[in-house]
């Protein structure tokens, strides 16, 4: 049954050979953007295979804590829908890339039969993982994607292809002479310290002042080991509607995941819980029971928001800005990085969200 949610989404744009100006003046605060050519050639995408990834856990001291949900579908870190369970790193990978269907923990009831459903997200990056992710090649490339940063001699930025839904074209952007854009297609394999010799002392990625030769990659703020997340979850795993206060990159490296977005502004159509609960940046619409008979019109304002969508592949990173709405379904087993950083003083507050 279609409602009248189902007619108006919109693909999120796919973009190549970003640049720092345009990255600034079109996309950073303002929508979501898919970078499809920064991340497909990074260590990660090479390297990470399960065996790999177990490897690097197992170097971690202790058990792995792990999400399992109440309804073994839905991932949100709060008691009502899941709960933390302790580990083996080997059995947690035997359960999502092999065999294993069940844990004791969770009852037998049968609408929980089948393969059980896992999440683990952890709240800083493990080291080895993220040597992997900070190659100062690969690094300094994204950086310089997405900021802008003076390079003398650099006077003609190049062009940007941009895909928007099922039509491409190629566009010239007009950016300042100091963007800078360096590949990242060649495979990556420098891992030699940055030098800084050809950037400009006292900037770094975030607009904030350096004393000359600082190191780019530790002043920038998107590159934190101790905000840097890993991800890896079964197919079918859903962390249902929510906004961050934080821009975010997802960097998916394998599996893909379906993303429906929502504008800051269209807040108000989307049943926010109240905000003074634990769970206000949630809404209580499950968007997966919109085709119910009856349930549209429980929540008749969600008629008025504007939906975008996309699957991201693996190799693709997202640009999510600070407060847009964001429900994400696994369509795989997947592994996925983000590299959160927080709002600065010139980052605006978008008033739907403070109403």
């Amino acid at each position: 049954m279609e409602t009248c949610f189902d007619s108006k989404a919109k693909e999120i744009s796919r973009r190549t050979g970003m640049v720092s100006g345009l990255f600034v003046d079109r996309y950073k605060n303002q929508q979501p953007v898919i970078l499809t050519d920064l991340i497909s050639k990074w260590q990660p995408m090479l390297l990470w295979t399960p065996e790999y990834l177990e490897n690097a856990l197992n170097m971690m001291d202790g058990l792995l804590k792990v999400y399992v949900s109440h309804d073994n579908q839905h991932f949100v870190n709060h008691p009502d829908v899941t709960e933390l369970i302790s580990m083996t790193t080997g059995e947690f990978f035997e359960r999502v890339f092999g065999t294993m269907t069940a844990i004791p923990s969770i009852s037998a009831d049968s609408e929980l039969e089948g393969k059980k459903r896992f999440y683990l997200r952890t709240h800083s990056m493990p080291p080895m993982l993220y040597k992997d992710v900070v190659v100062p090649s690969q690094a300094e490339a994204l950086i310089r994607s997405l900021y802008t940063l003076p390079s003398k001699g650099e006077s003609k930025p190049p062009e940007a292809s941009v895909s928007n839904g099922n039509q491409d074209r190629e566009t010239k952007q007009s950016a300042s002479s100091e963007c800078v854009s360096e590949g990242a297609d060649s495979v990556i394999t420098d891992n030699r310290p940055i030098s800084f010799n050809k950037m400009t002392a006292g900037d770094d990625c975030s607009g904030k002042r350096l004393s000359p030769g600082g190191d780019l990659v530790e002043n920038c703020p998107f590159f934190k080991e101790n905000t840097m997340q890993l991800w890896i979850g079964t197919e079918g795993n859903v962390t249902p509607l929510h906004y961050d206060r934080n821009h975010g990159l997802l960097a998916q490296i394998t599996g893909r995941k379906e993303l429906i977005l929502f504008p800051p502004e269209d807040t108000r159509y989307l049943y926010p819980y109240p905000s003074l609960s634990n769970r206000a940046h949630t809404s209580r619409v499950n968007l997966r029971q919109l085709n119910q008979e009856g349930y549209i019109d429980r929540f008749p304002k969600l008629c008025e928001a504007q939906r975008y969508r996309c699957i991201l592949q693996p190799g693709e990173l997202l640009y999510i800005p600070p407060f847009w709405w964001h429900d994400v379904t696994s369509l795989d087993n997947c592994v996925s990085v983000t590299l959160p950083w927080d709002l600065d003083d010139t980052d605006p507050i978008p008033p739907a969200i403070l109403l």
